[in-house]
């Protein structure tokens, strides 16, 4: 919070307000709705500050990509008991707080802030200049309606914009580094070879496995595959891993490098000896197109079509299910049969071949090409 100790606010005083929600690709994402945010107080022909509200460090990375406009990065901690990254702002429909030790956290945190005792209140005063995603039943129609459509509105960024009222531009999201790791660099300029950077979504908090079905369990590849793909190019390339949470596999011939924010994971993305990433269905994919590097994603229970970028090499077997892109599978979720999307056979991420990928590999590798030809990635 130290970068922003400048900004004075009173519970009174107007704001703007990006409340991001969900896991940490979707609220990647929702940086690009600051463009509309800044558009909307052009129009009302004010300068108040614009508050993205997080409990990581994307608010600040996204106020460092917009210095002077008057955009502030707030961080707040997780909730107590909470879903994962779930900001827990909103106060329960008979006005009790859901987590009052919670709610006290964010007072704390907004010591910082001048006058502002409660994010509550000062959100209850701006509610018409706050926004936020909404996971309901509209938005997860929208999602299932569009998962067999390759079109421009299928992307979920349109999507969430509907749930919001604000325009999406098709534009990528706008994130920049807060911070500078020296064993990160270290790390890069002792790497002989280009890089490729990885990440896989095993990587497990204790909560996970309490979880009686846990959505990202349906996106994984096999670890034997994962292995096999890089015995087949670790003589062109190191293959480097990022996870974040406590237990995570190791593979042959793979490094390792835990990380607790995004800054270590964009600094390895920027470097030249990133030649591209690899990954499951997860945030690398858009934290990589805040900077337009190209990498390949697996897609299994999830669409490309409305998660993914078009300037990937998206591998997705669709016809390998009759429910392909069944999502987030939980117990009360059925078909038109009234079968559970509960899966028991993963044949979604199961049907892809390592050398499916390592044919989407020489792809890339030409596309790339491609790119460093023309002087630019146009996505």
């Amino acid at each position: 919070m130290a970068e922003e100790q400048g900004l004075q606010l009173n519970v009174k005083d107007k704001v703007y307000a990006l409340i991001l929600a969900g896991g940490m690709g979707a609220r990647i994402i929702q940086t690009a709705f600051i463009r509309s945010l800044i558009k909307k107080r052009k129009l009302a022909d004010n300068n108040y500050p614009i508050l993205v509200i997080d409990n990581t460090m994307i608010g600040q990375m996204v106020s460092a990509a917009l210095k002077n406009q008057n955009i502030h990065g707030v961080q707040v901690p997780e909730a107590y008991q909470s879903w994962p990254q779930d900001p827990r702002l909103w106060p329960m429909p008979n006005g009790a707080i859901e987590h009052p030790v919670f709610i006290d956290t964010w007072r704390k945190s907004f010591q910082n802030y001048g006058n502002v005792q409660s994010m509550n209140d000062l959100i209850a005063g701006n509610w018409s200049r706050t926004y936020s995603i909404e996971y309901g039943f509209s938005l997860r129609k929208d999602i299932h309606q569009h998962k067999l459509k390759n079109d421009k509105k299928s992307f979920i960024g349109h999507l969430y914009g509907k749930t919001m009222g604000l325009e999406y531009d098709g534009e990528v999201q706008m994130l920049k580094l807060t911070q500078q790791s020296k064993d990160i660099t270290k790390f890069i300029n002792d790497r002989k070879k280009p890089f490729v950077l990885m990440h896989i979504g095993m990587d497990r908090n204790p909560q996970d496995y309490m979880a009686g079905i846990n959505y990202k369990t349906f996106k994984l590849w096999s670890l034997n595959d994962w292995a096999m793909l890089v015995q087949k190019f670790k003589h062109k390339y190191n293959f480097v891993q990022v996870y974040a949470y406590q237990d995570n596999p190791e593979i042959p011939d793979v490094f390792s490098i835990k990380v607790d924010n995004l800054n270590p994971v964009l600094q390895m993305l920027q470097s030249p000896k990133c030649k591209f990433f690899m990954s499951i269905d997860n945030y690398l994919a858009h934290l990589a197109a805040t900077i337009k590097k190209r990498g390949i994603v697996l897609w299994g229970s999830v669409s490309p079509y409305v998660w993914g970028w078009k300037h990937n090499e998206n591998i997705w077997n669709r016809y390998s299910c009759d429910t392909i892109a069944c999502w987030r599978p939980g117990l009360f979720d059925i078909d038109g049969n009234g079968k559970s999307w509960v899966c028991d056979h993963y044949s979604c991420m199961r049907s892809i071949t390592v050398n499916q990928v390592s044919k989407a590999i020489y792809k890339l590798e030409a596309n790339l090409e491609t790119d460093k030809n023309k002087g630019e990635i146009v996505l």
